[in-house]
């Protein structure tokens, strides 16, 4: 693994290269982006809050024509995505991928020289040729109705963006709200159908909280919870984690600002944190 930082604008951004073809970008918030350097193209899943440049640290990696790909439409995940004329995302993510969380990430977004950047679909199953690669969308909404994966076929990767990951995944509903336990019901789905596909890809490459997870582990995990939300079994622990953001980002069409006091839910290494009926 190569490391490299990179300061931008006064910006400290941190680059591993953990395969010969993909770096890992982030500039804090445990929020990675990954860049994928293909034959004739490159992509970049996710452009992070877009705090600063993300495209001068693209450009210092790769020469080729780049595509951006949002794995949802969270500004965590978009707020770059104005470097570039265009992004591409899931369907449900062309509705709030321009919404900052707060007033500051609409401030960065203006600043960006494509702030009104065009979108394009992805939709379930498209096939993306990137010369000595080809990545395949897989849509598995439950944290977002946007959220696609990506499996790297030839080099076997997996990326997931905030369905599955390691610190926790955010259902951002409440218990008694009627679409919570079919949202709960999609998301053992999502991680059932790429359990299906195990042998397709060897690690999980989630958006925050660590990369290179054990499938194995993680999917059955959750499969598990799931199951145990559904049975109404699972076991609650109230207060373990604070989302709060600012009450203004309401303003912004952001789902964090009204987030509130949330529960959290364990089994083996999966987590998942929803809103507290009481709030």
């Amino acid at each position: 693994m190569r490391e490299e930082n990179t300061t931008i604008h006064g910006l400290l951004y941190g680059s591993w290269l953990i395969r010969p073809n993909l770096w890992v970008l982030s500039n804090g918030w445990q929020n990675f982006q990954y860049l994928f350097v293909g034959e004739r193209q490159a992509v970049l899943i996710d452009s992070g809050y877009g705090e600063g440049n993300i495209r001068a640290v693209v450009e210092e990696k790769t020469n080729l024509p780049v595509m951006v790909i949002n794995t949802h439409g969270h500004f965590d995940h978009t707020g770059g995505n104005g470097c570039w004329p265009k992004a591409w995302m899931g369907e449900a993510s062309q509705l709030d991928c321009k919404h900052g969380f707060a007033p500051i990430h609409e401030q960065w977004a203006a600043q960006k020289p494509f702030p009104d950047y065009e979108t394009g679909v992805l939709a379930d199953g498209t096939r993306i040729d990137l010369g000595n690669e080809v990545l395949e969308i897989l849509a598995i909404p439950a944290h977002h109705d946007g959220s696609i994966a990506i499996l790297a076929q030839k080099n076997r990767f997996l990326f997931t963006g905030d369905e599955f990951e390691s610190g926790q995944v955010l259902i951002l509903k409440r218990r008694s709200d009627p679409d919570f336990l079919p949202t709960i019901m999609r998301h053992r789905a999502n991680a059932e159908r790429l359990l299906a596909r195990r042998s397709e890809y060897d690690a999980l490459f989630p958006a925050h909280n660590g990369y290179l997870l054990d499938p194995d582990c993680y999917l059955n995990d959750f499969i598990a919870l799931d199951g145990e939300i559904l049975a109404g079994t699972a076991q609650a622990q109230p207060n373990t984690v604070g989302f709060n953001f600012p009450a203004d980002a309401v303003a912004s069409g952001s789902v964090f600002g009204v987030f509130g006091k949330q529960i959290r839910v364990c089994h083996g290494a999966a987590s998942i944190v929803y809103r507290d009926d009481s709030e």
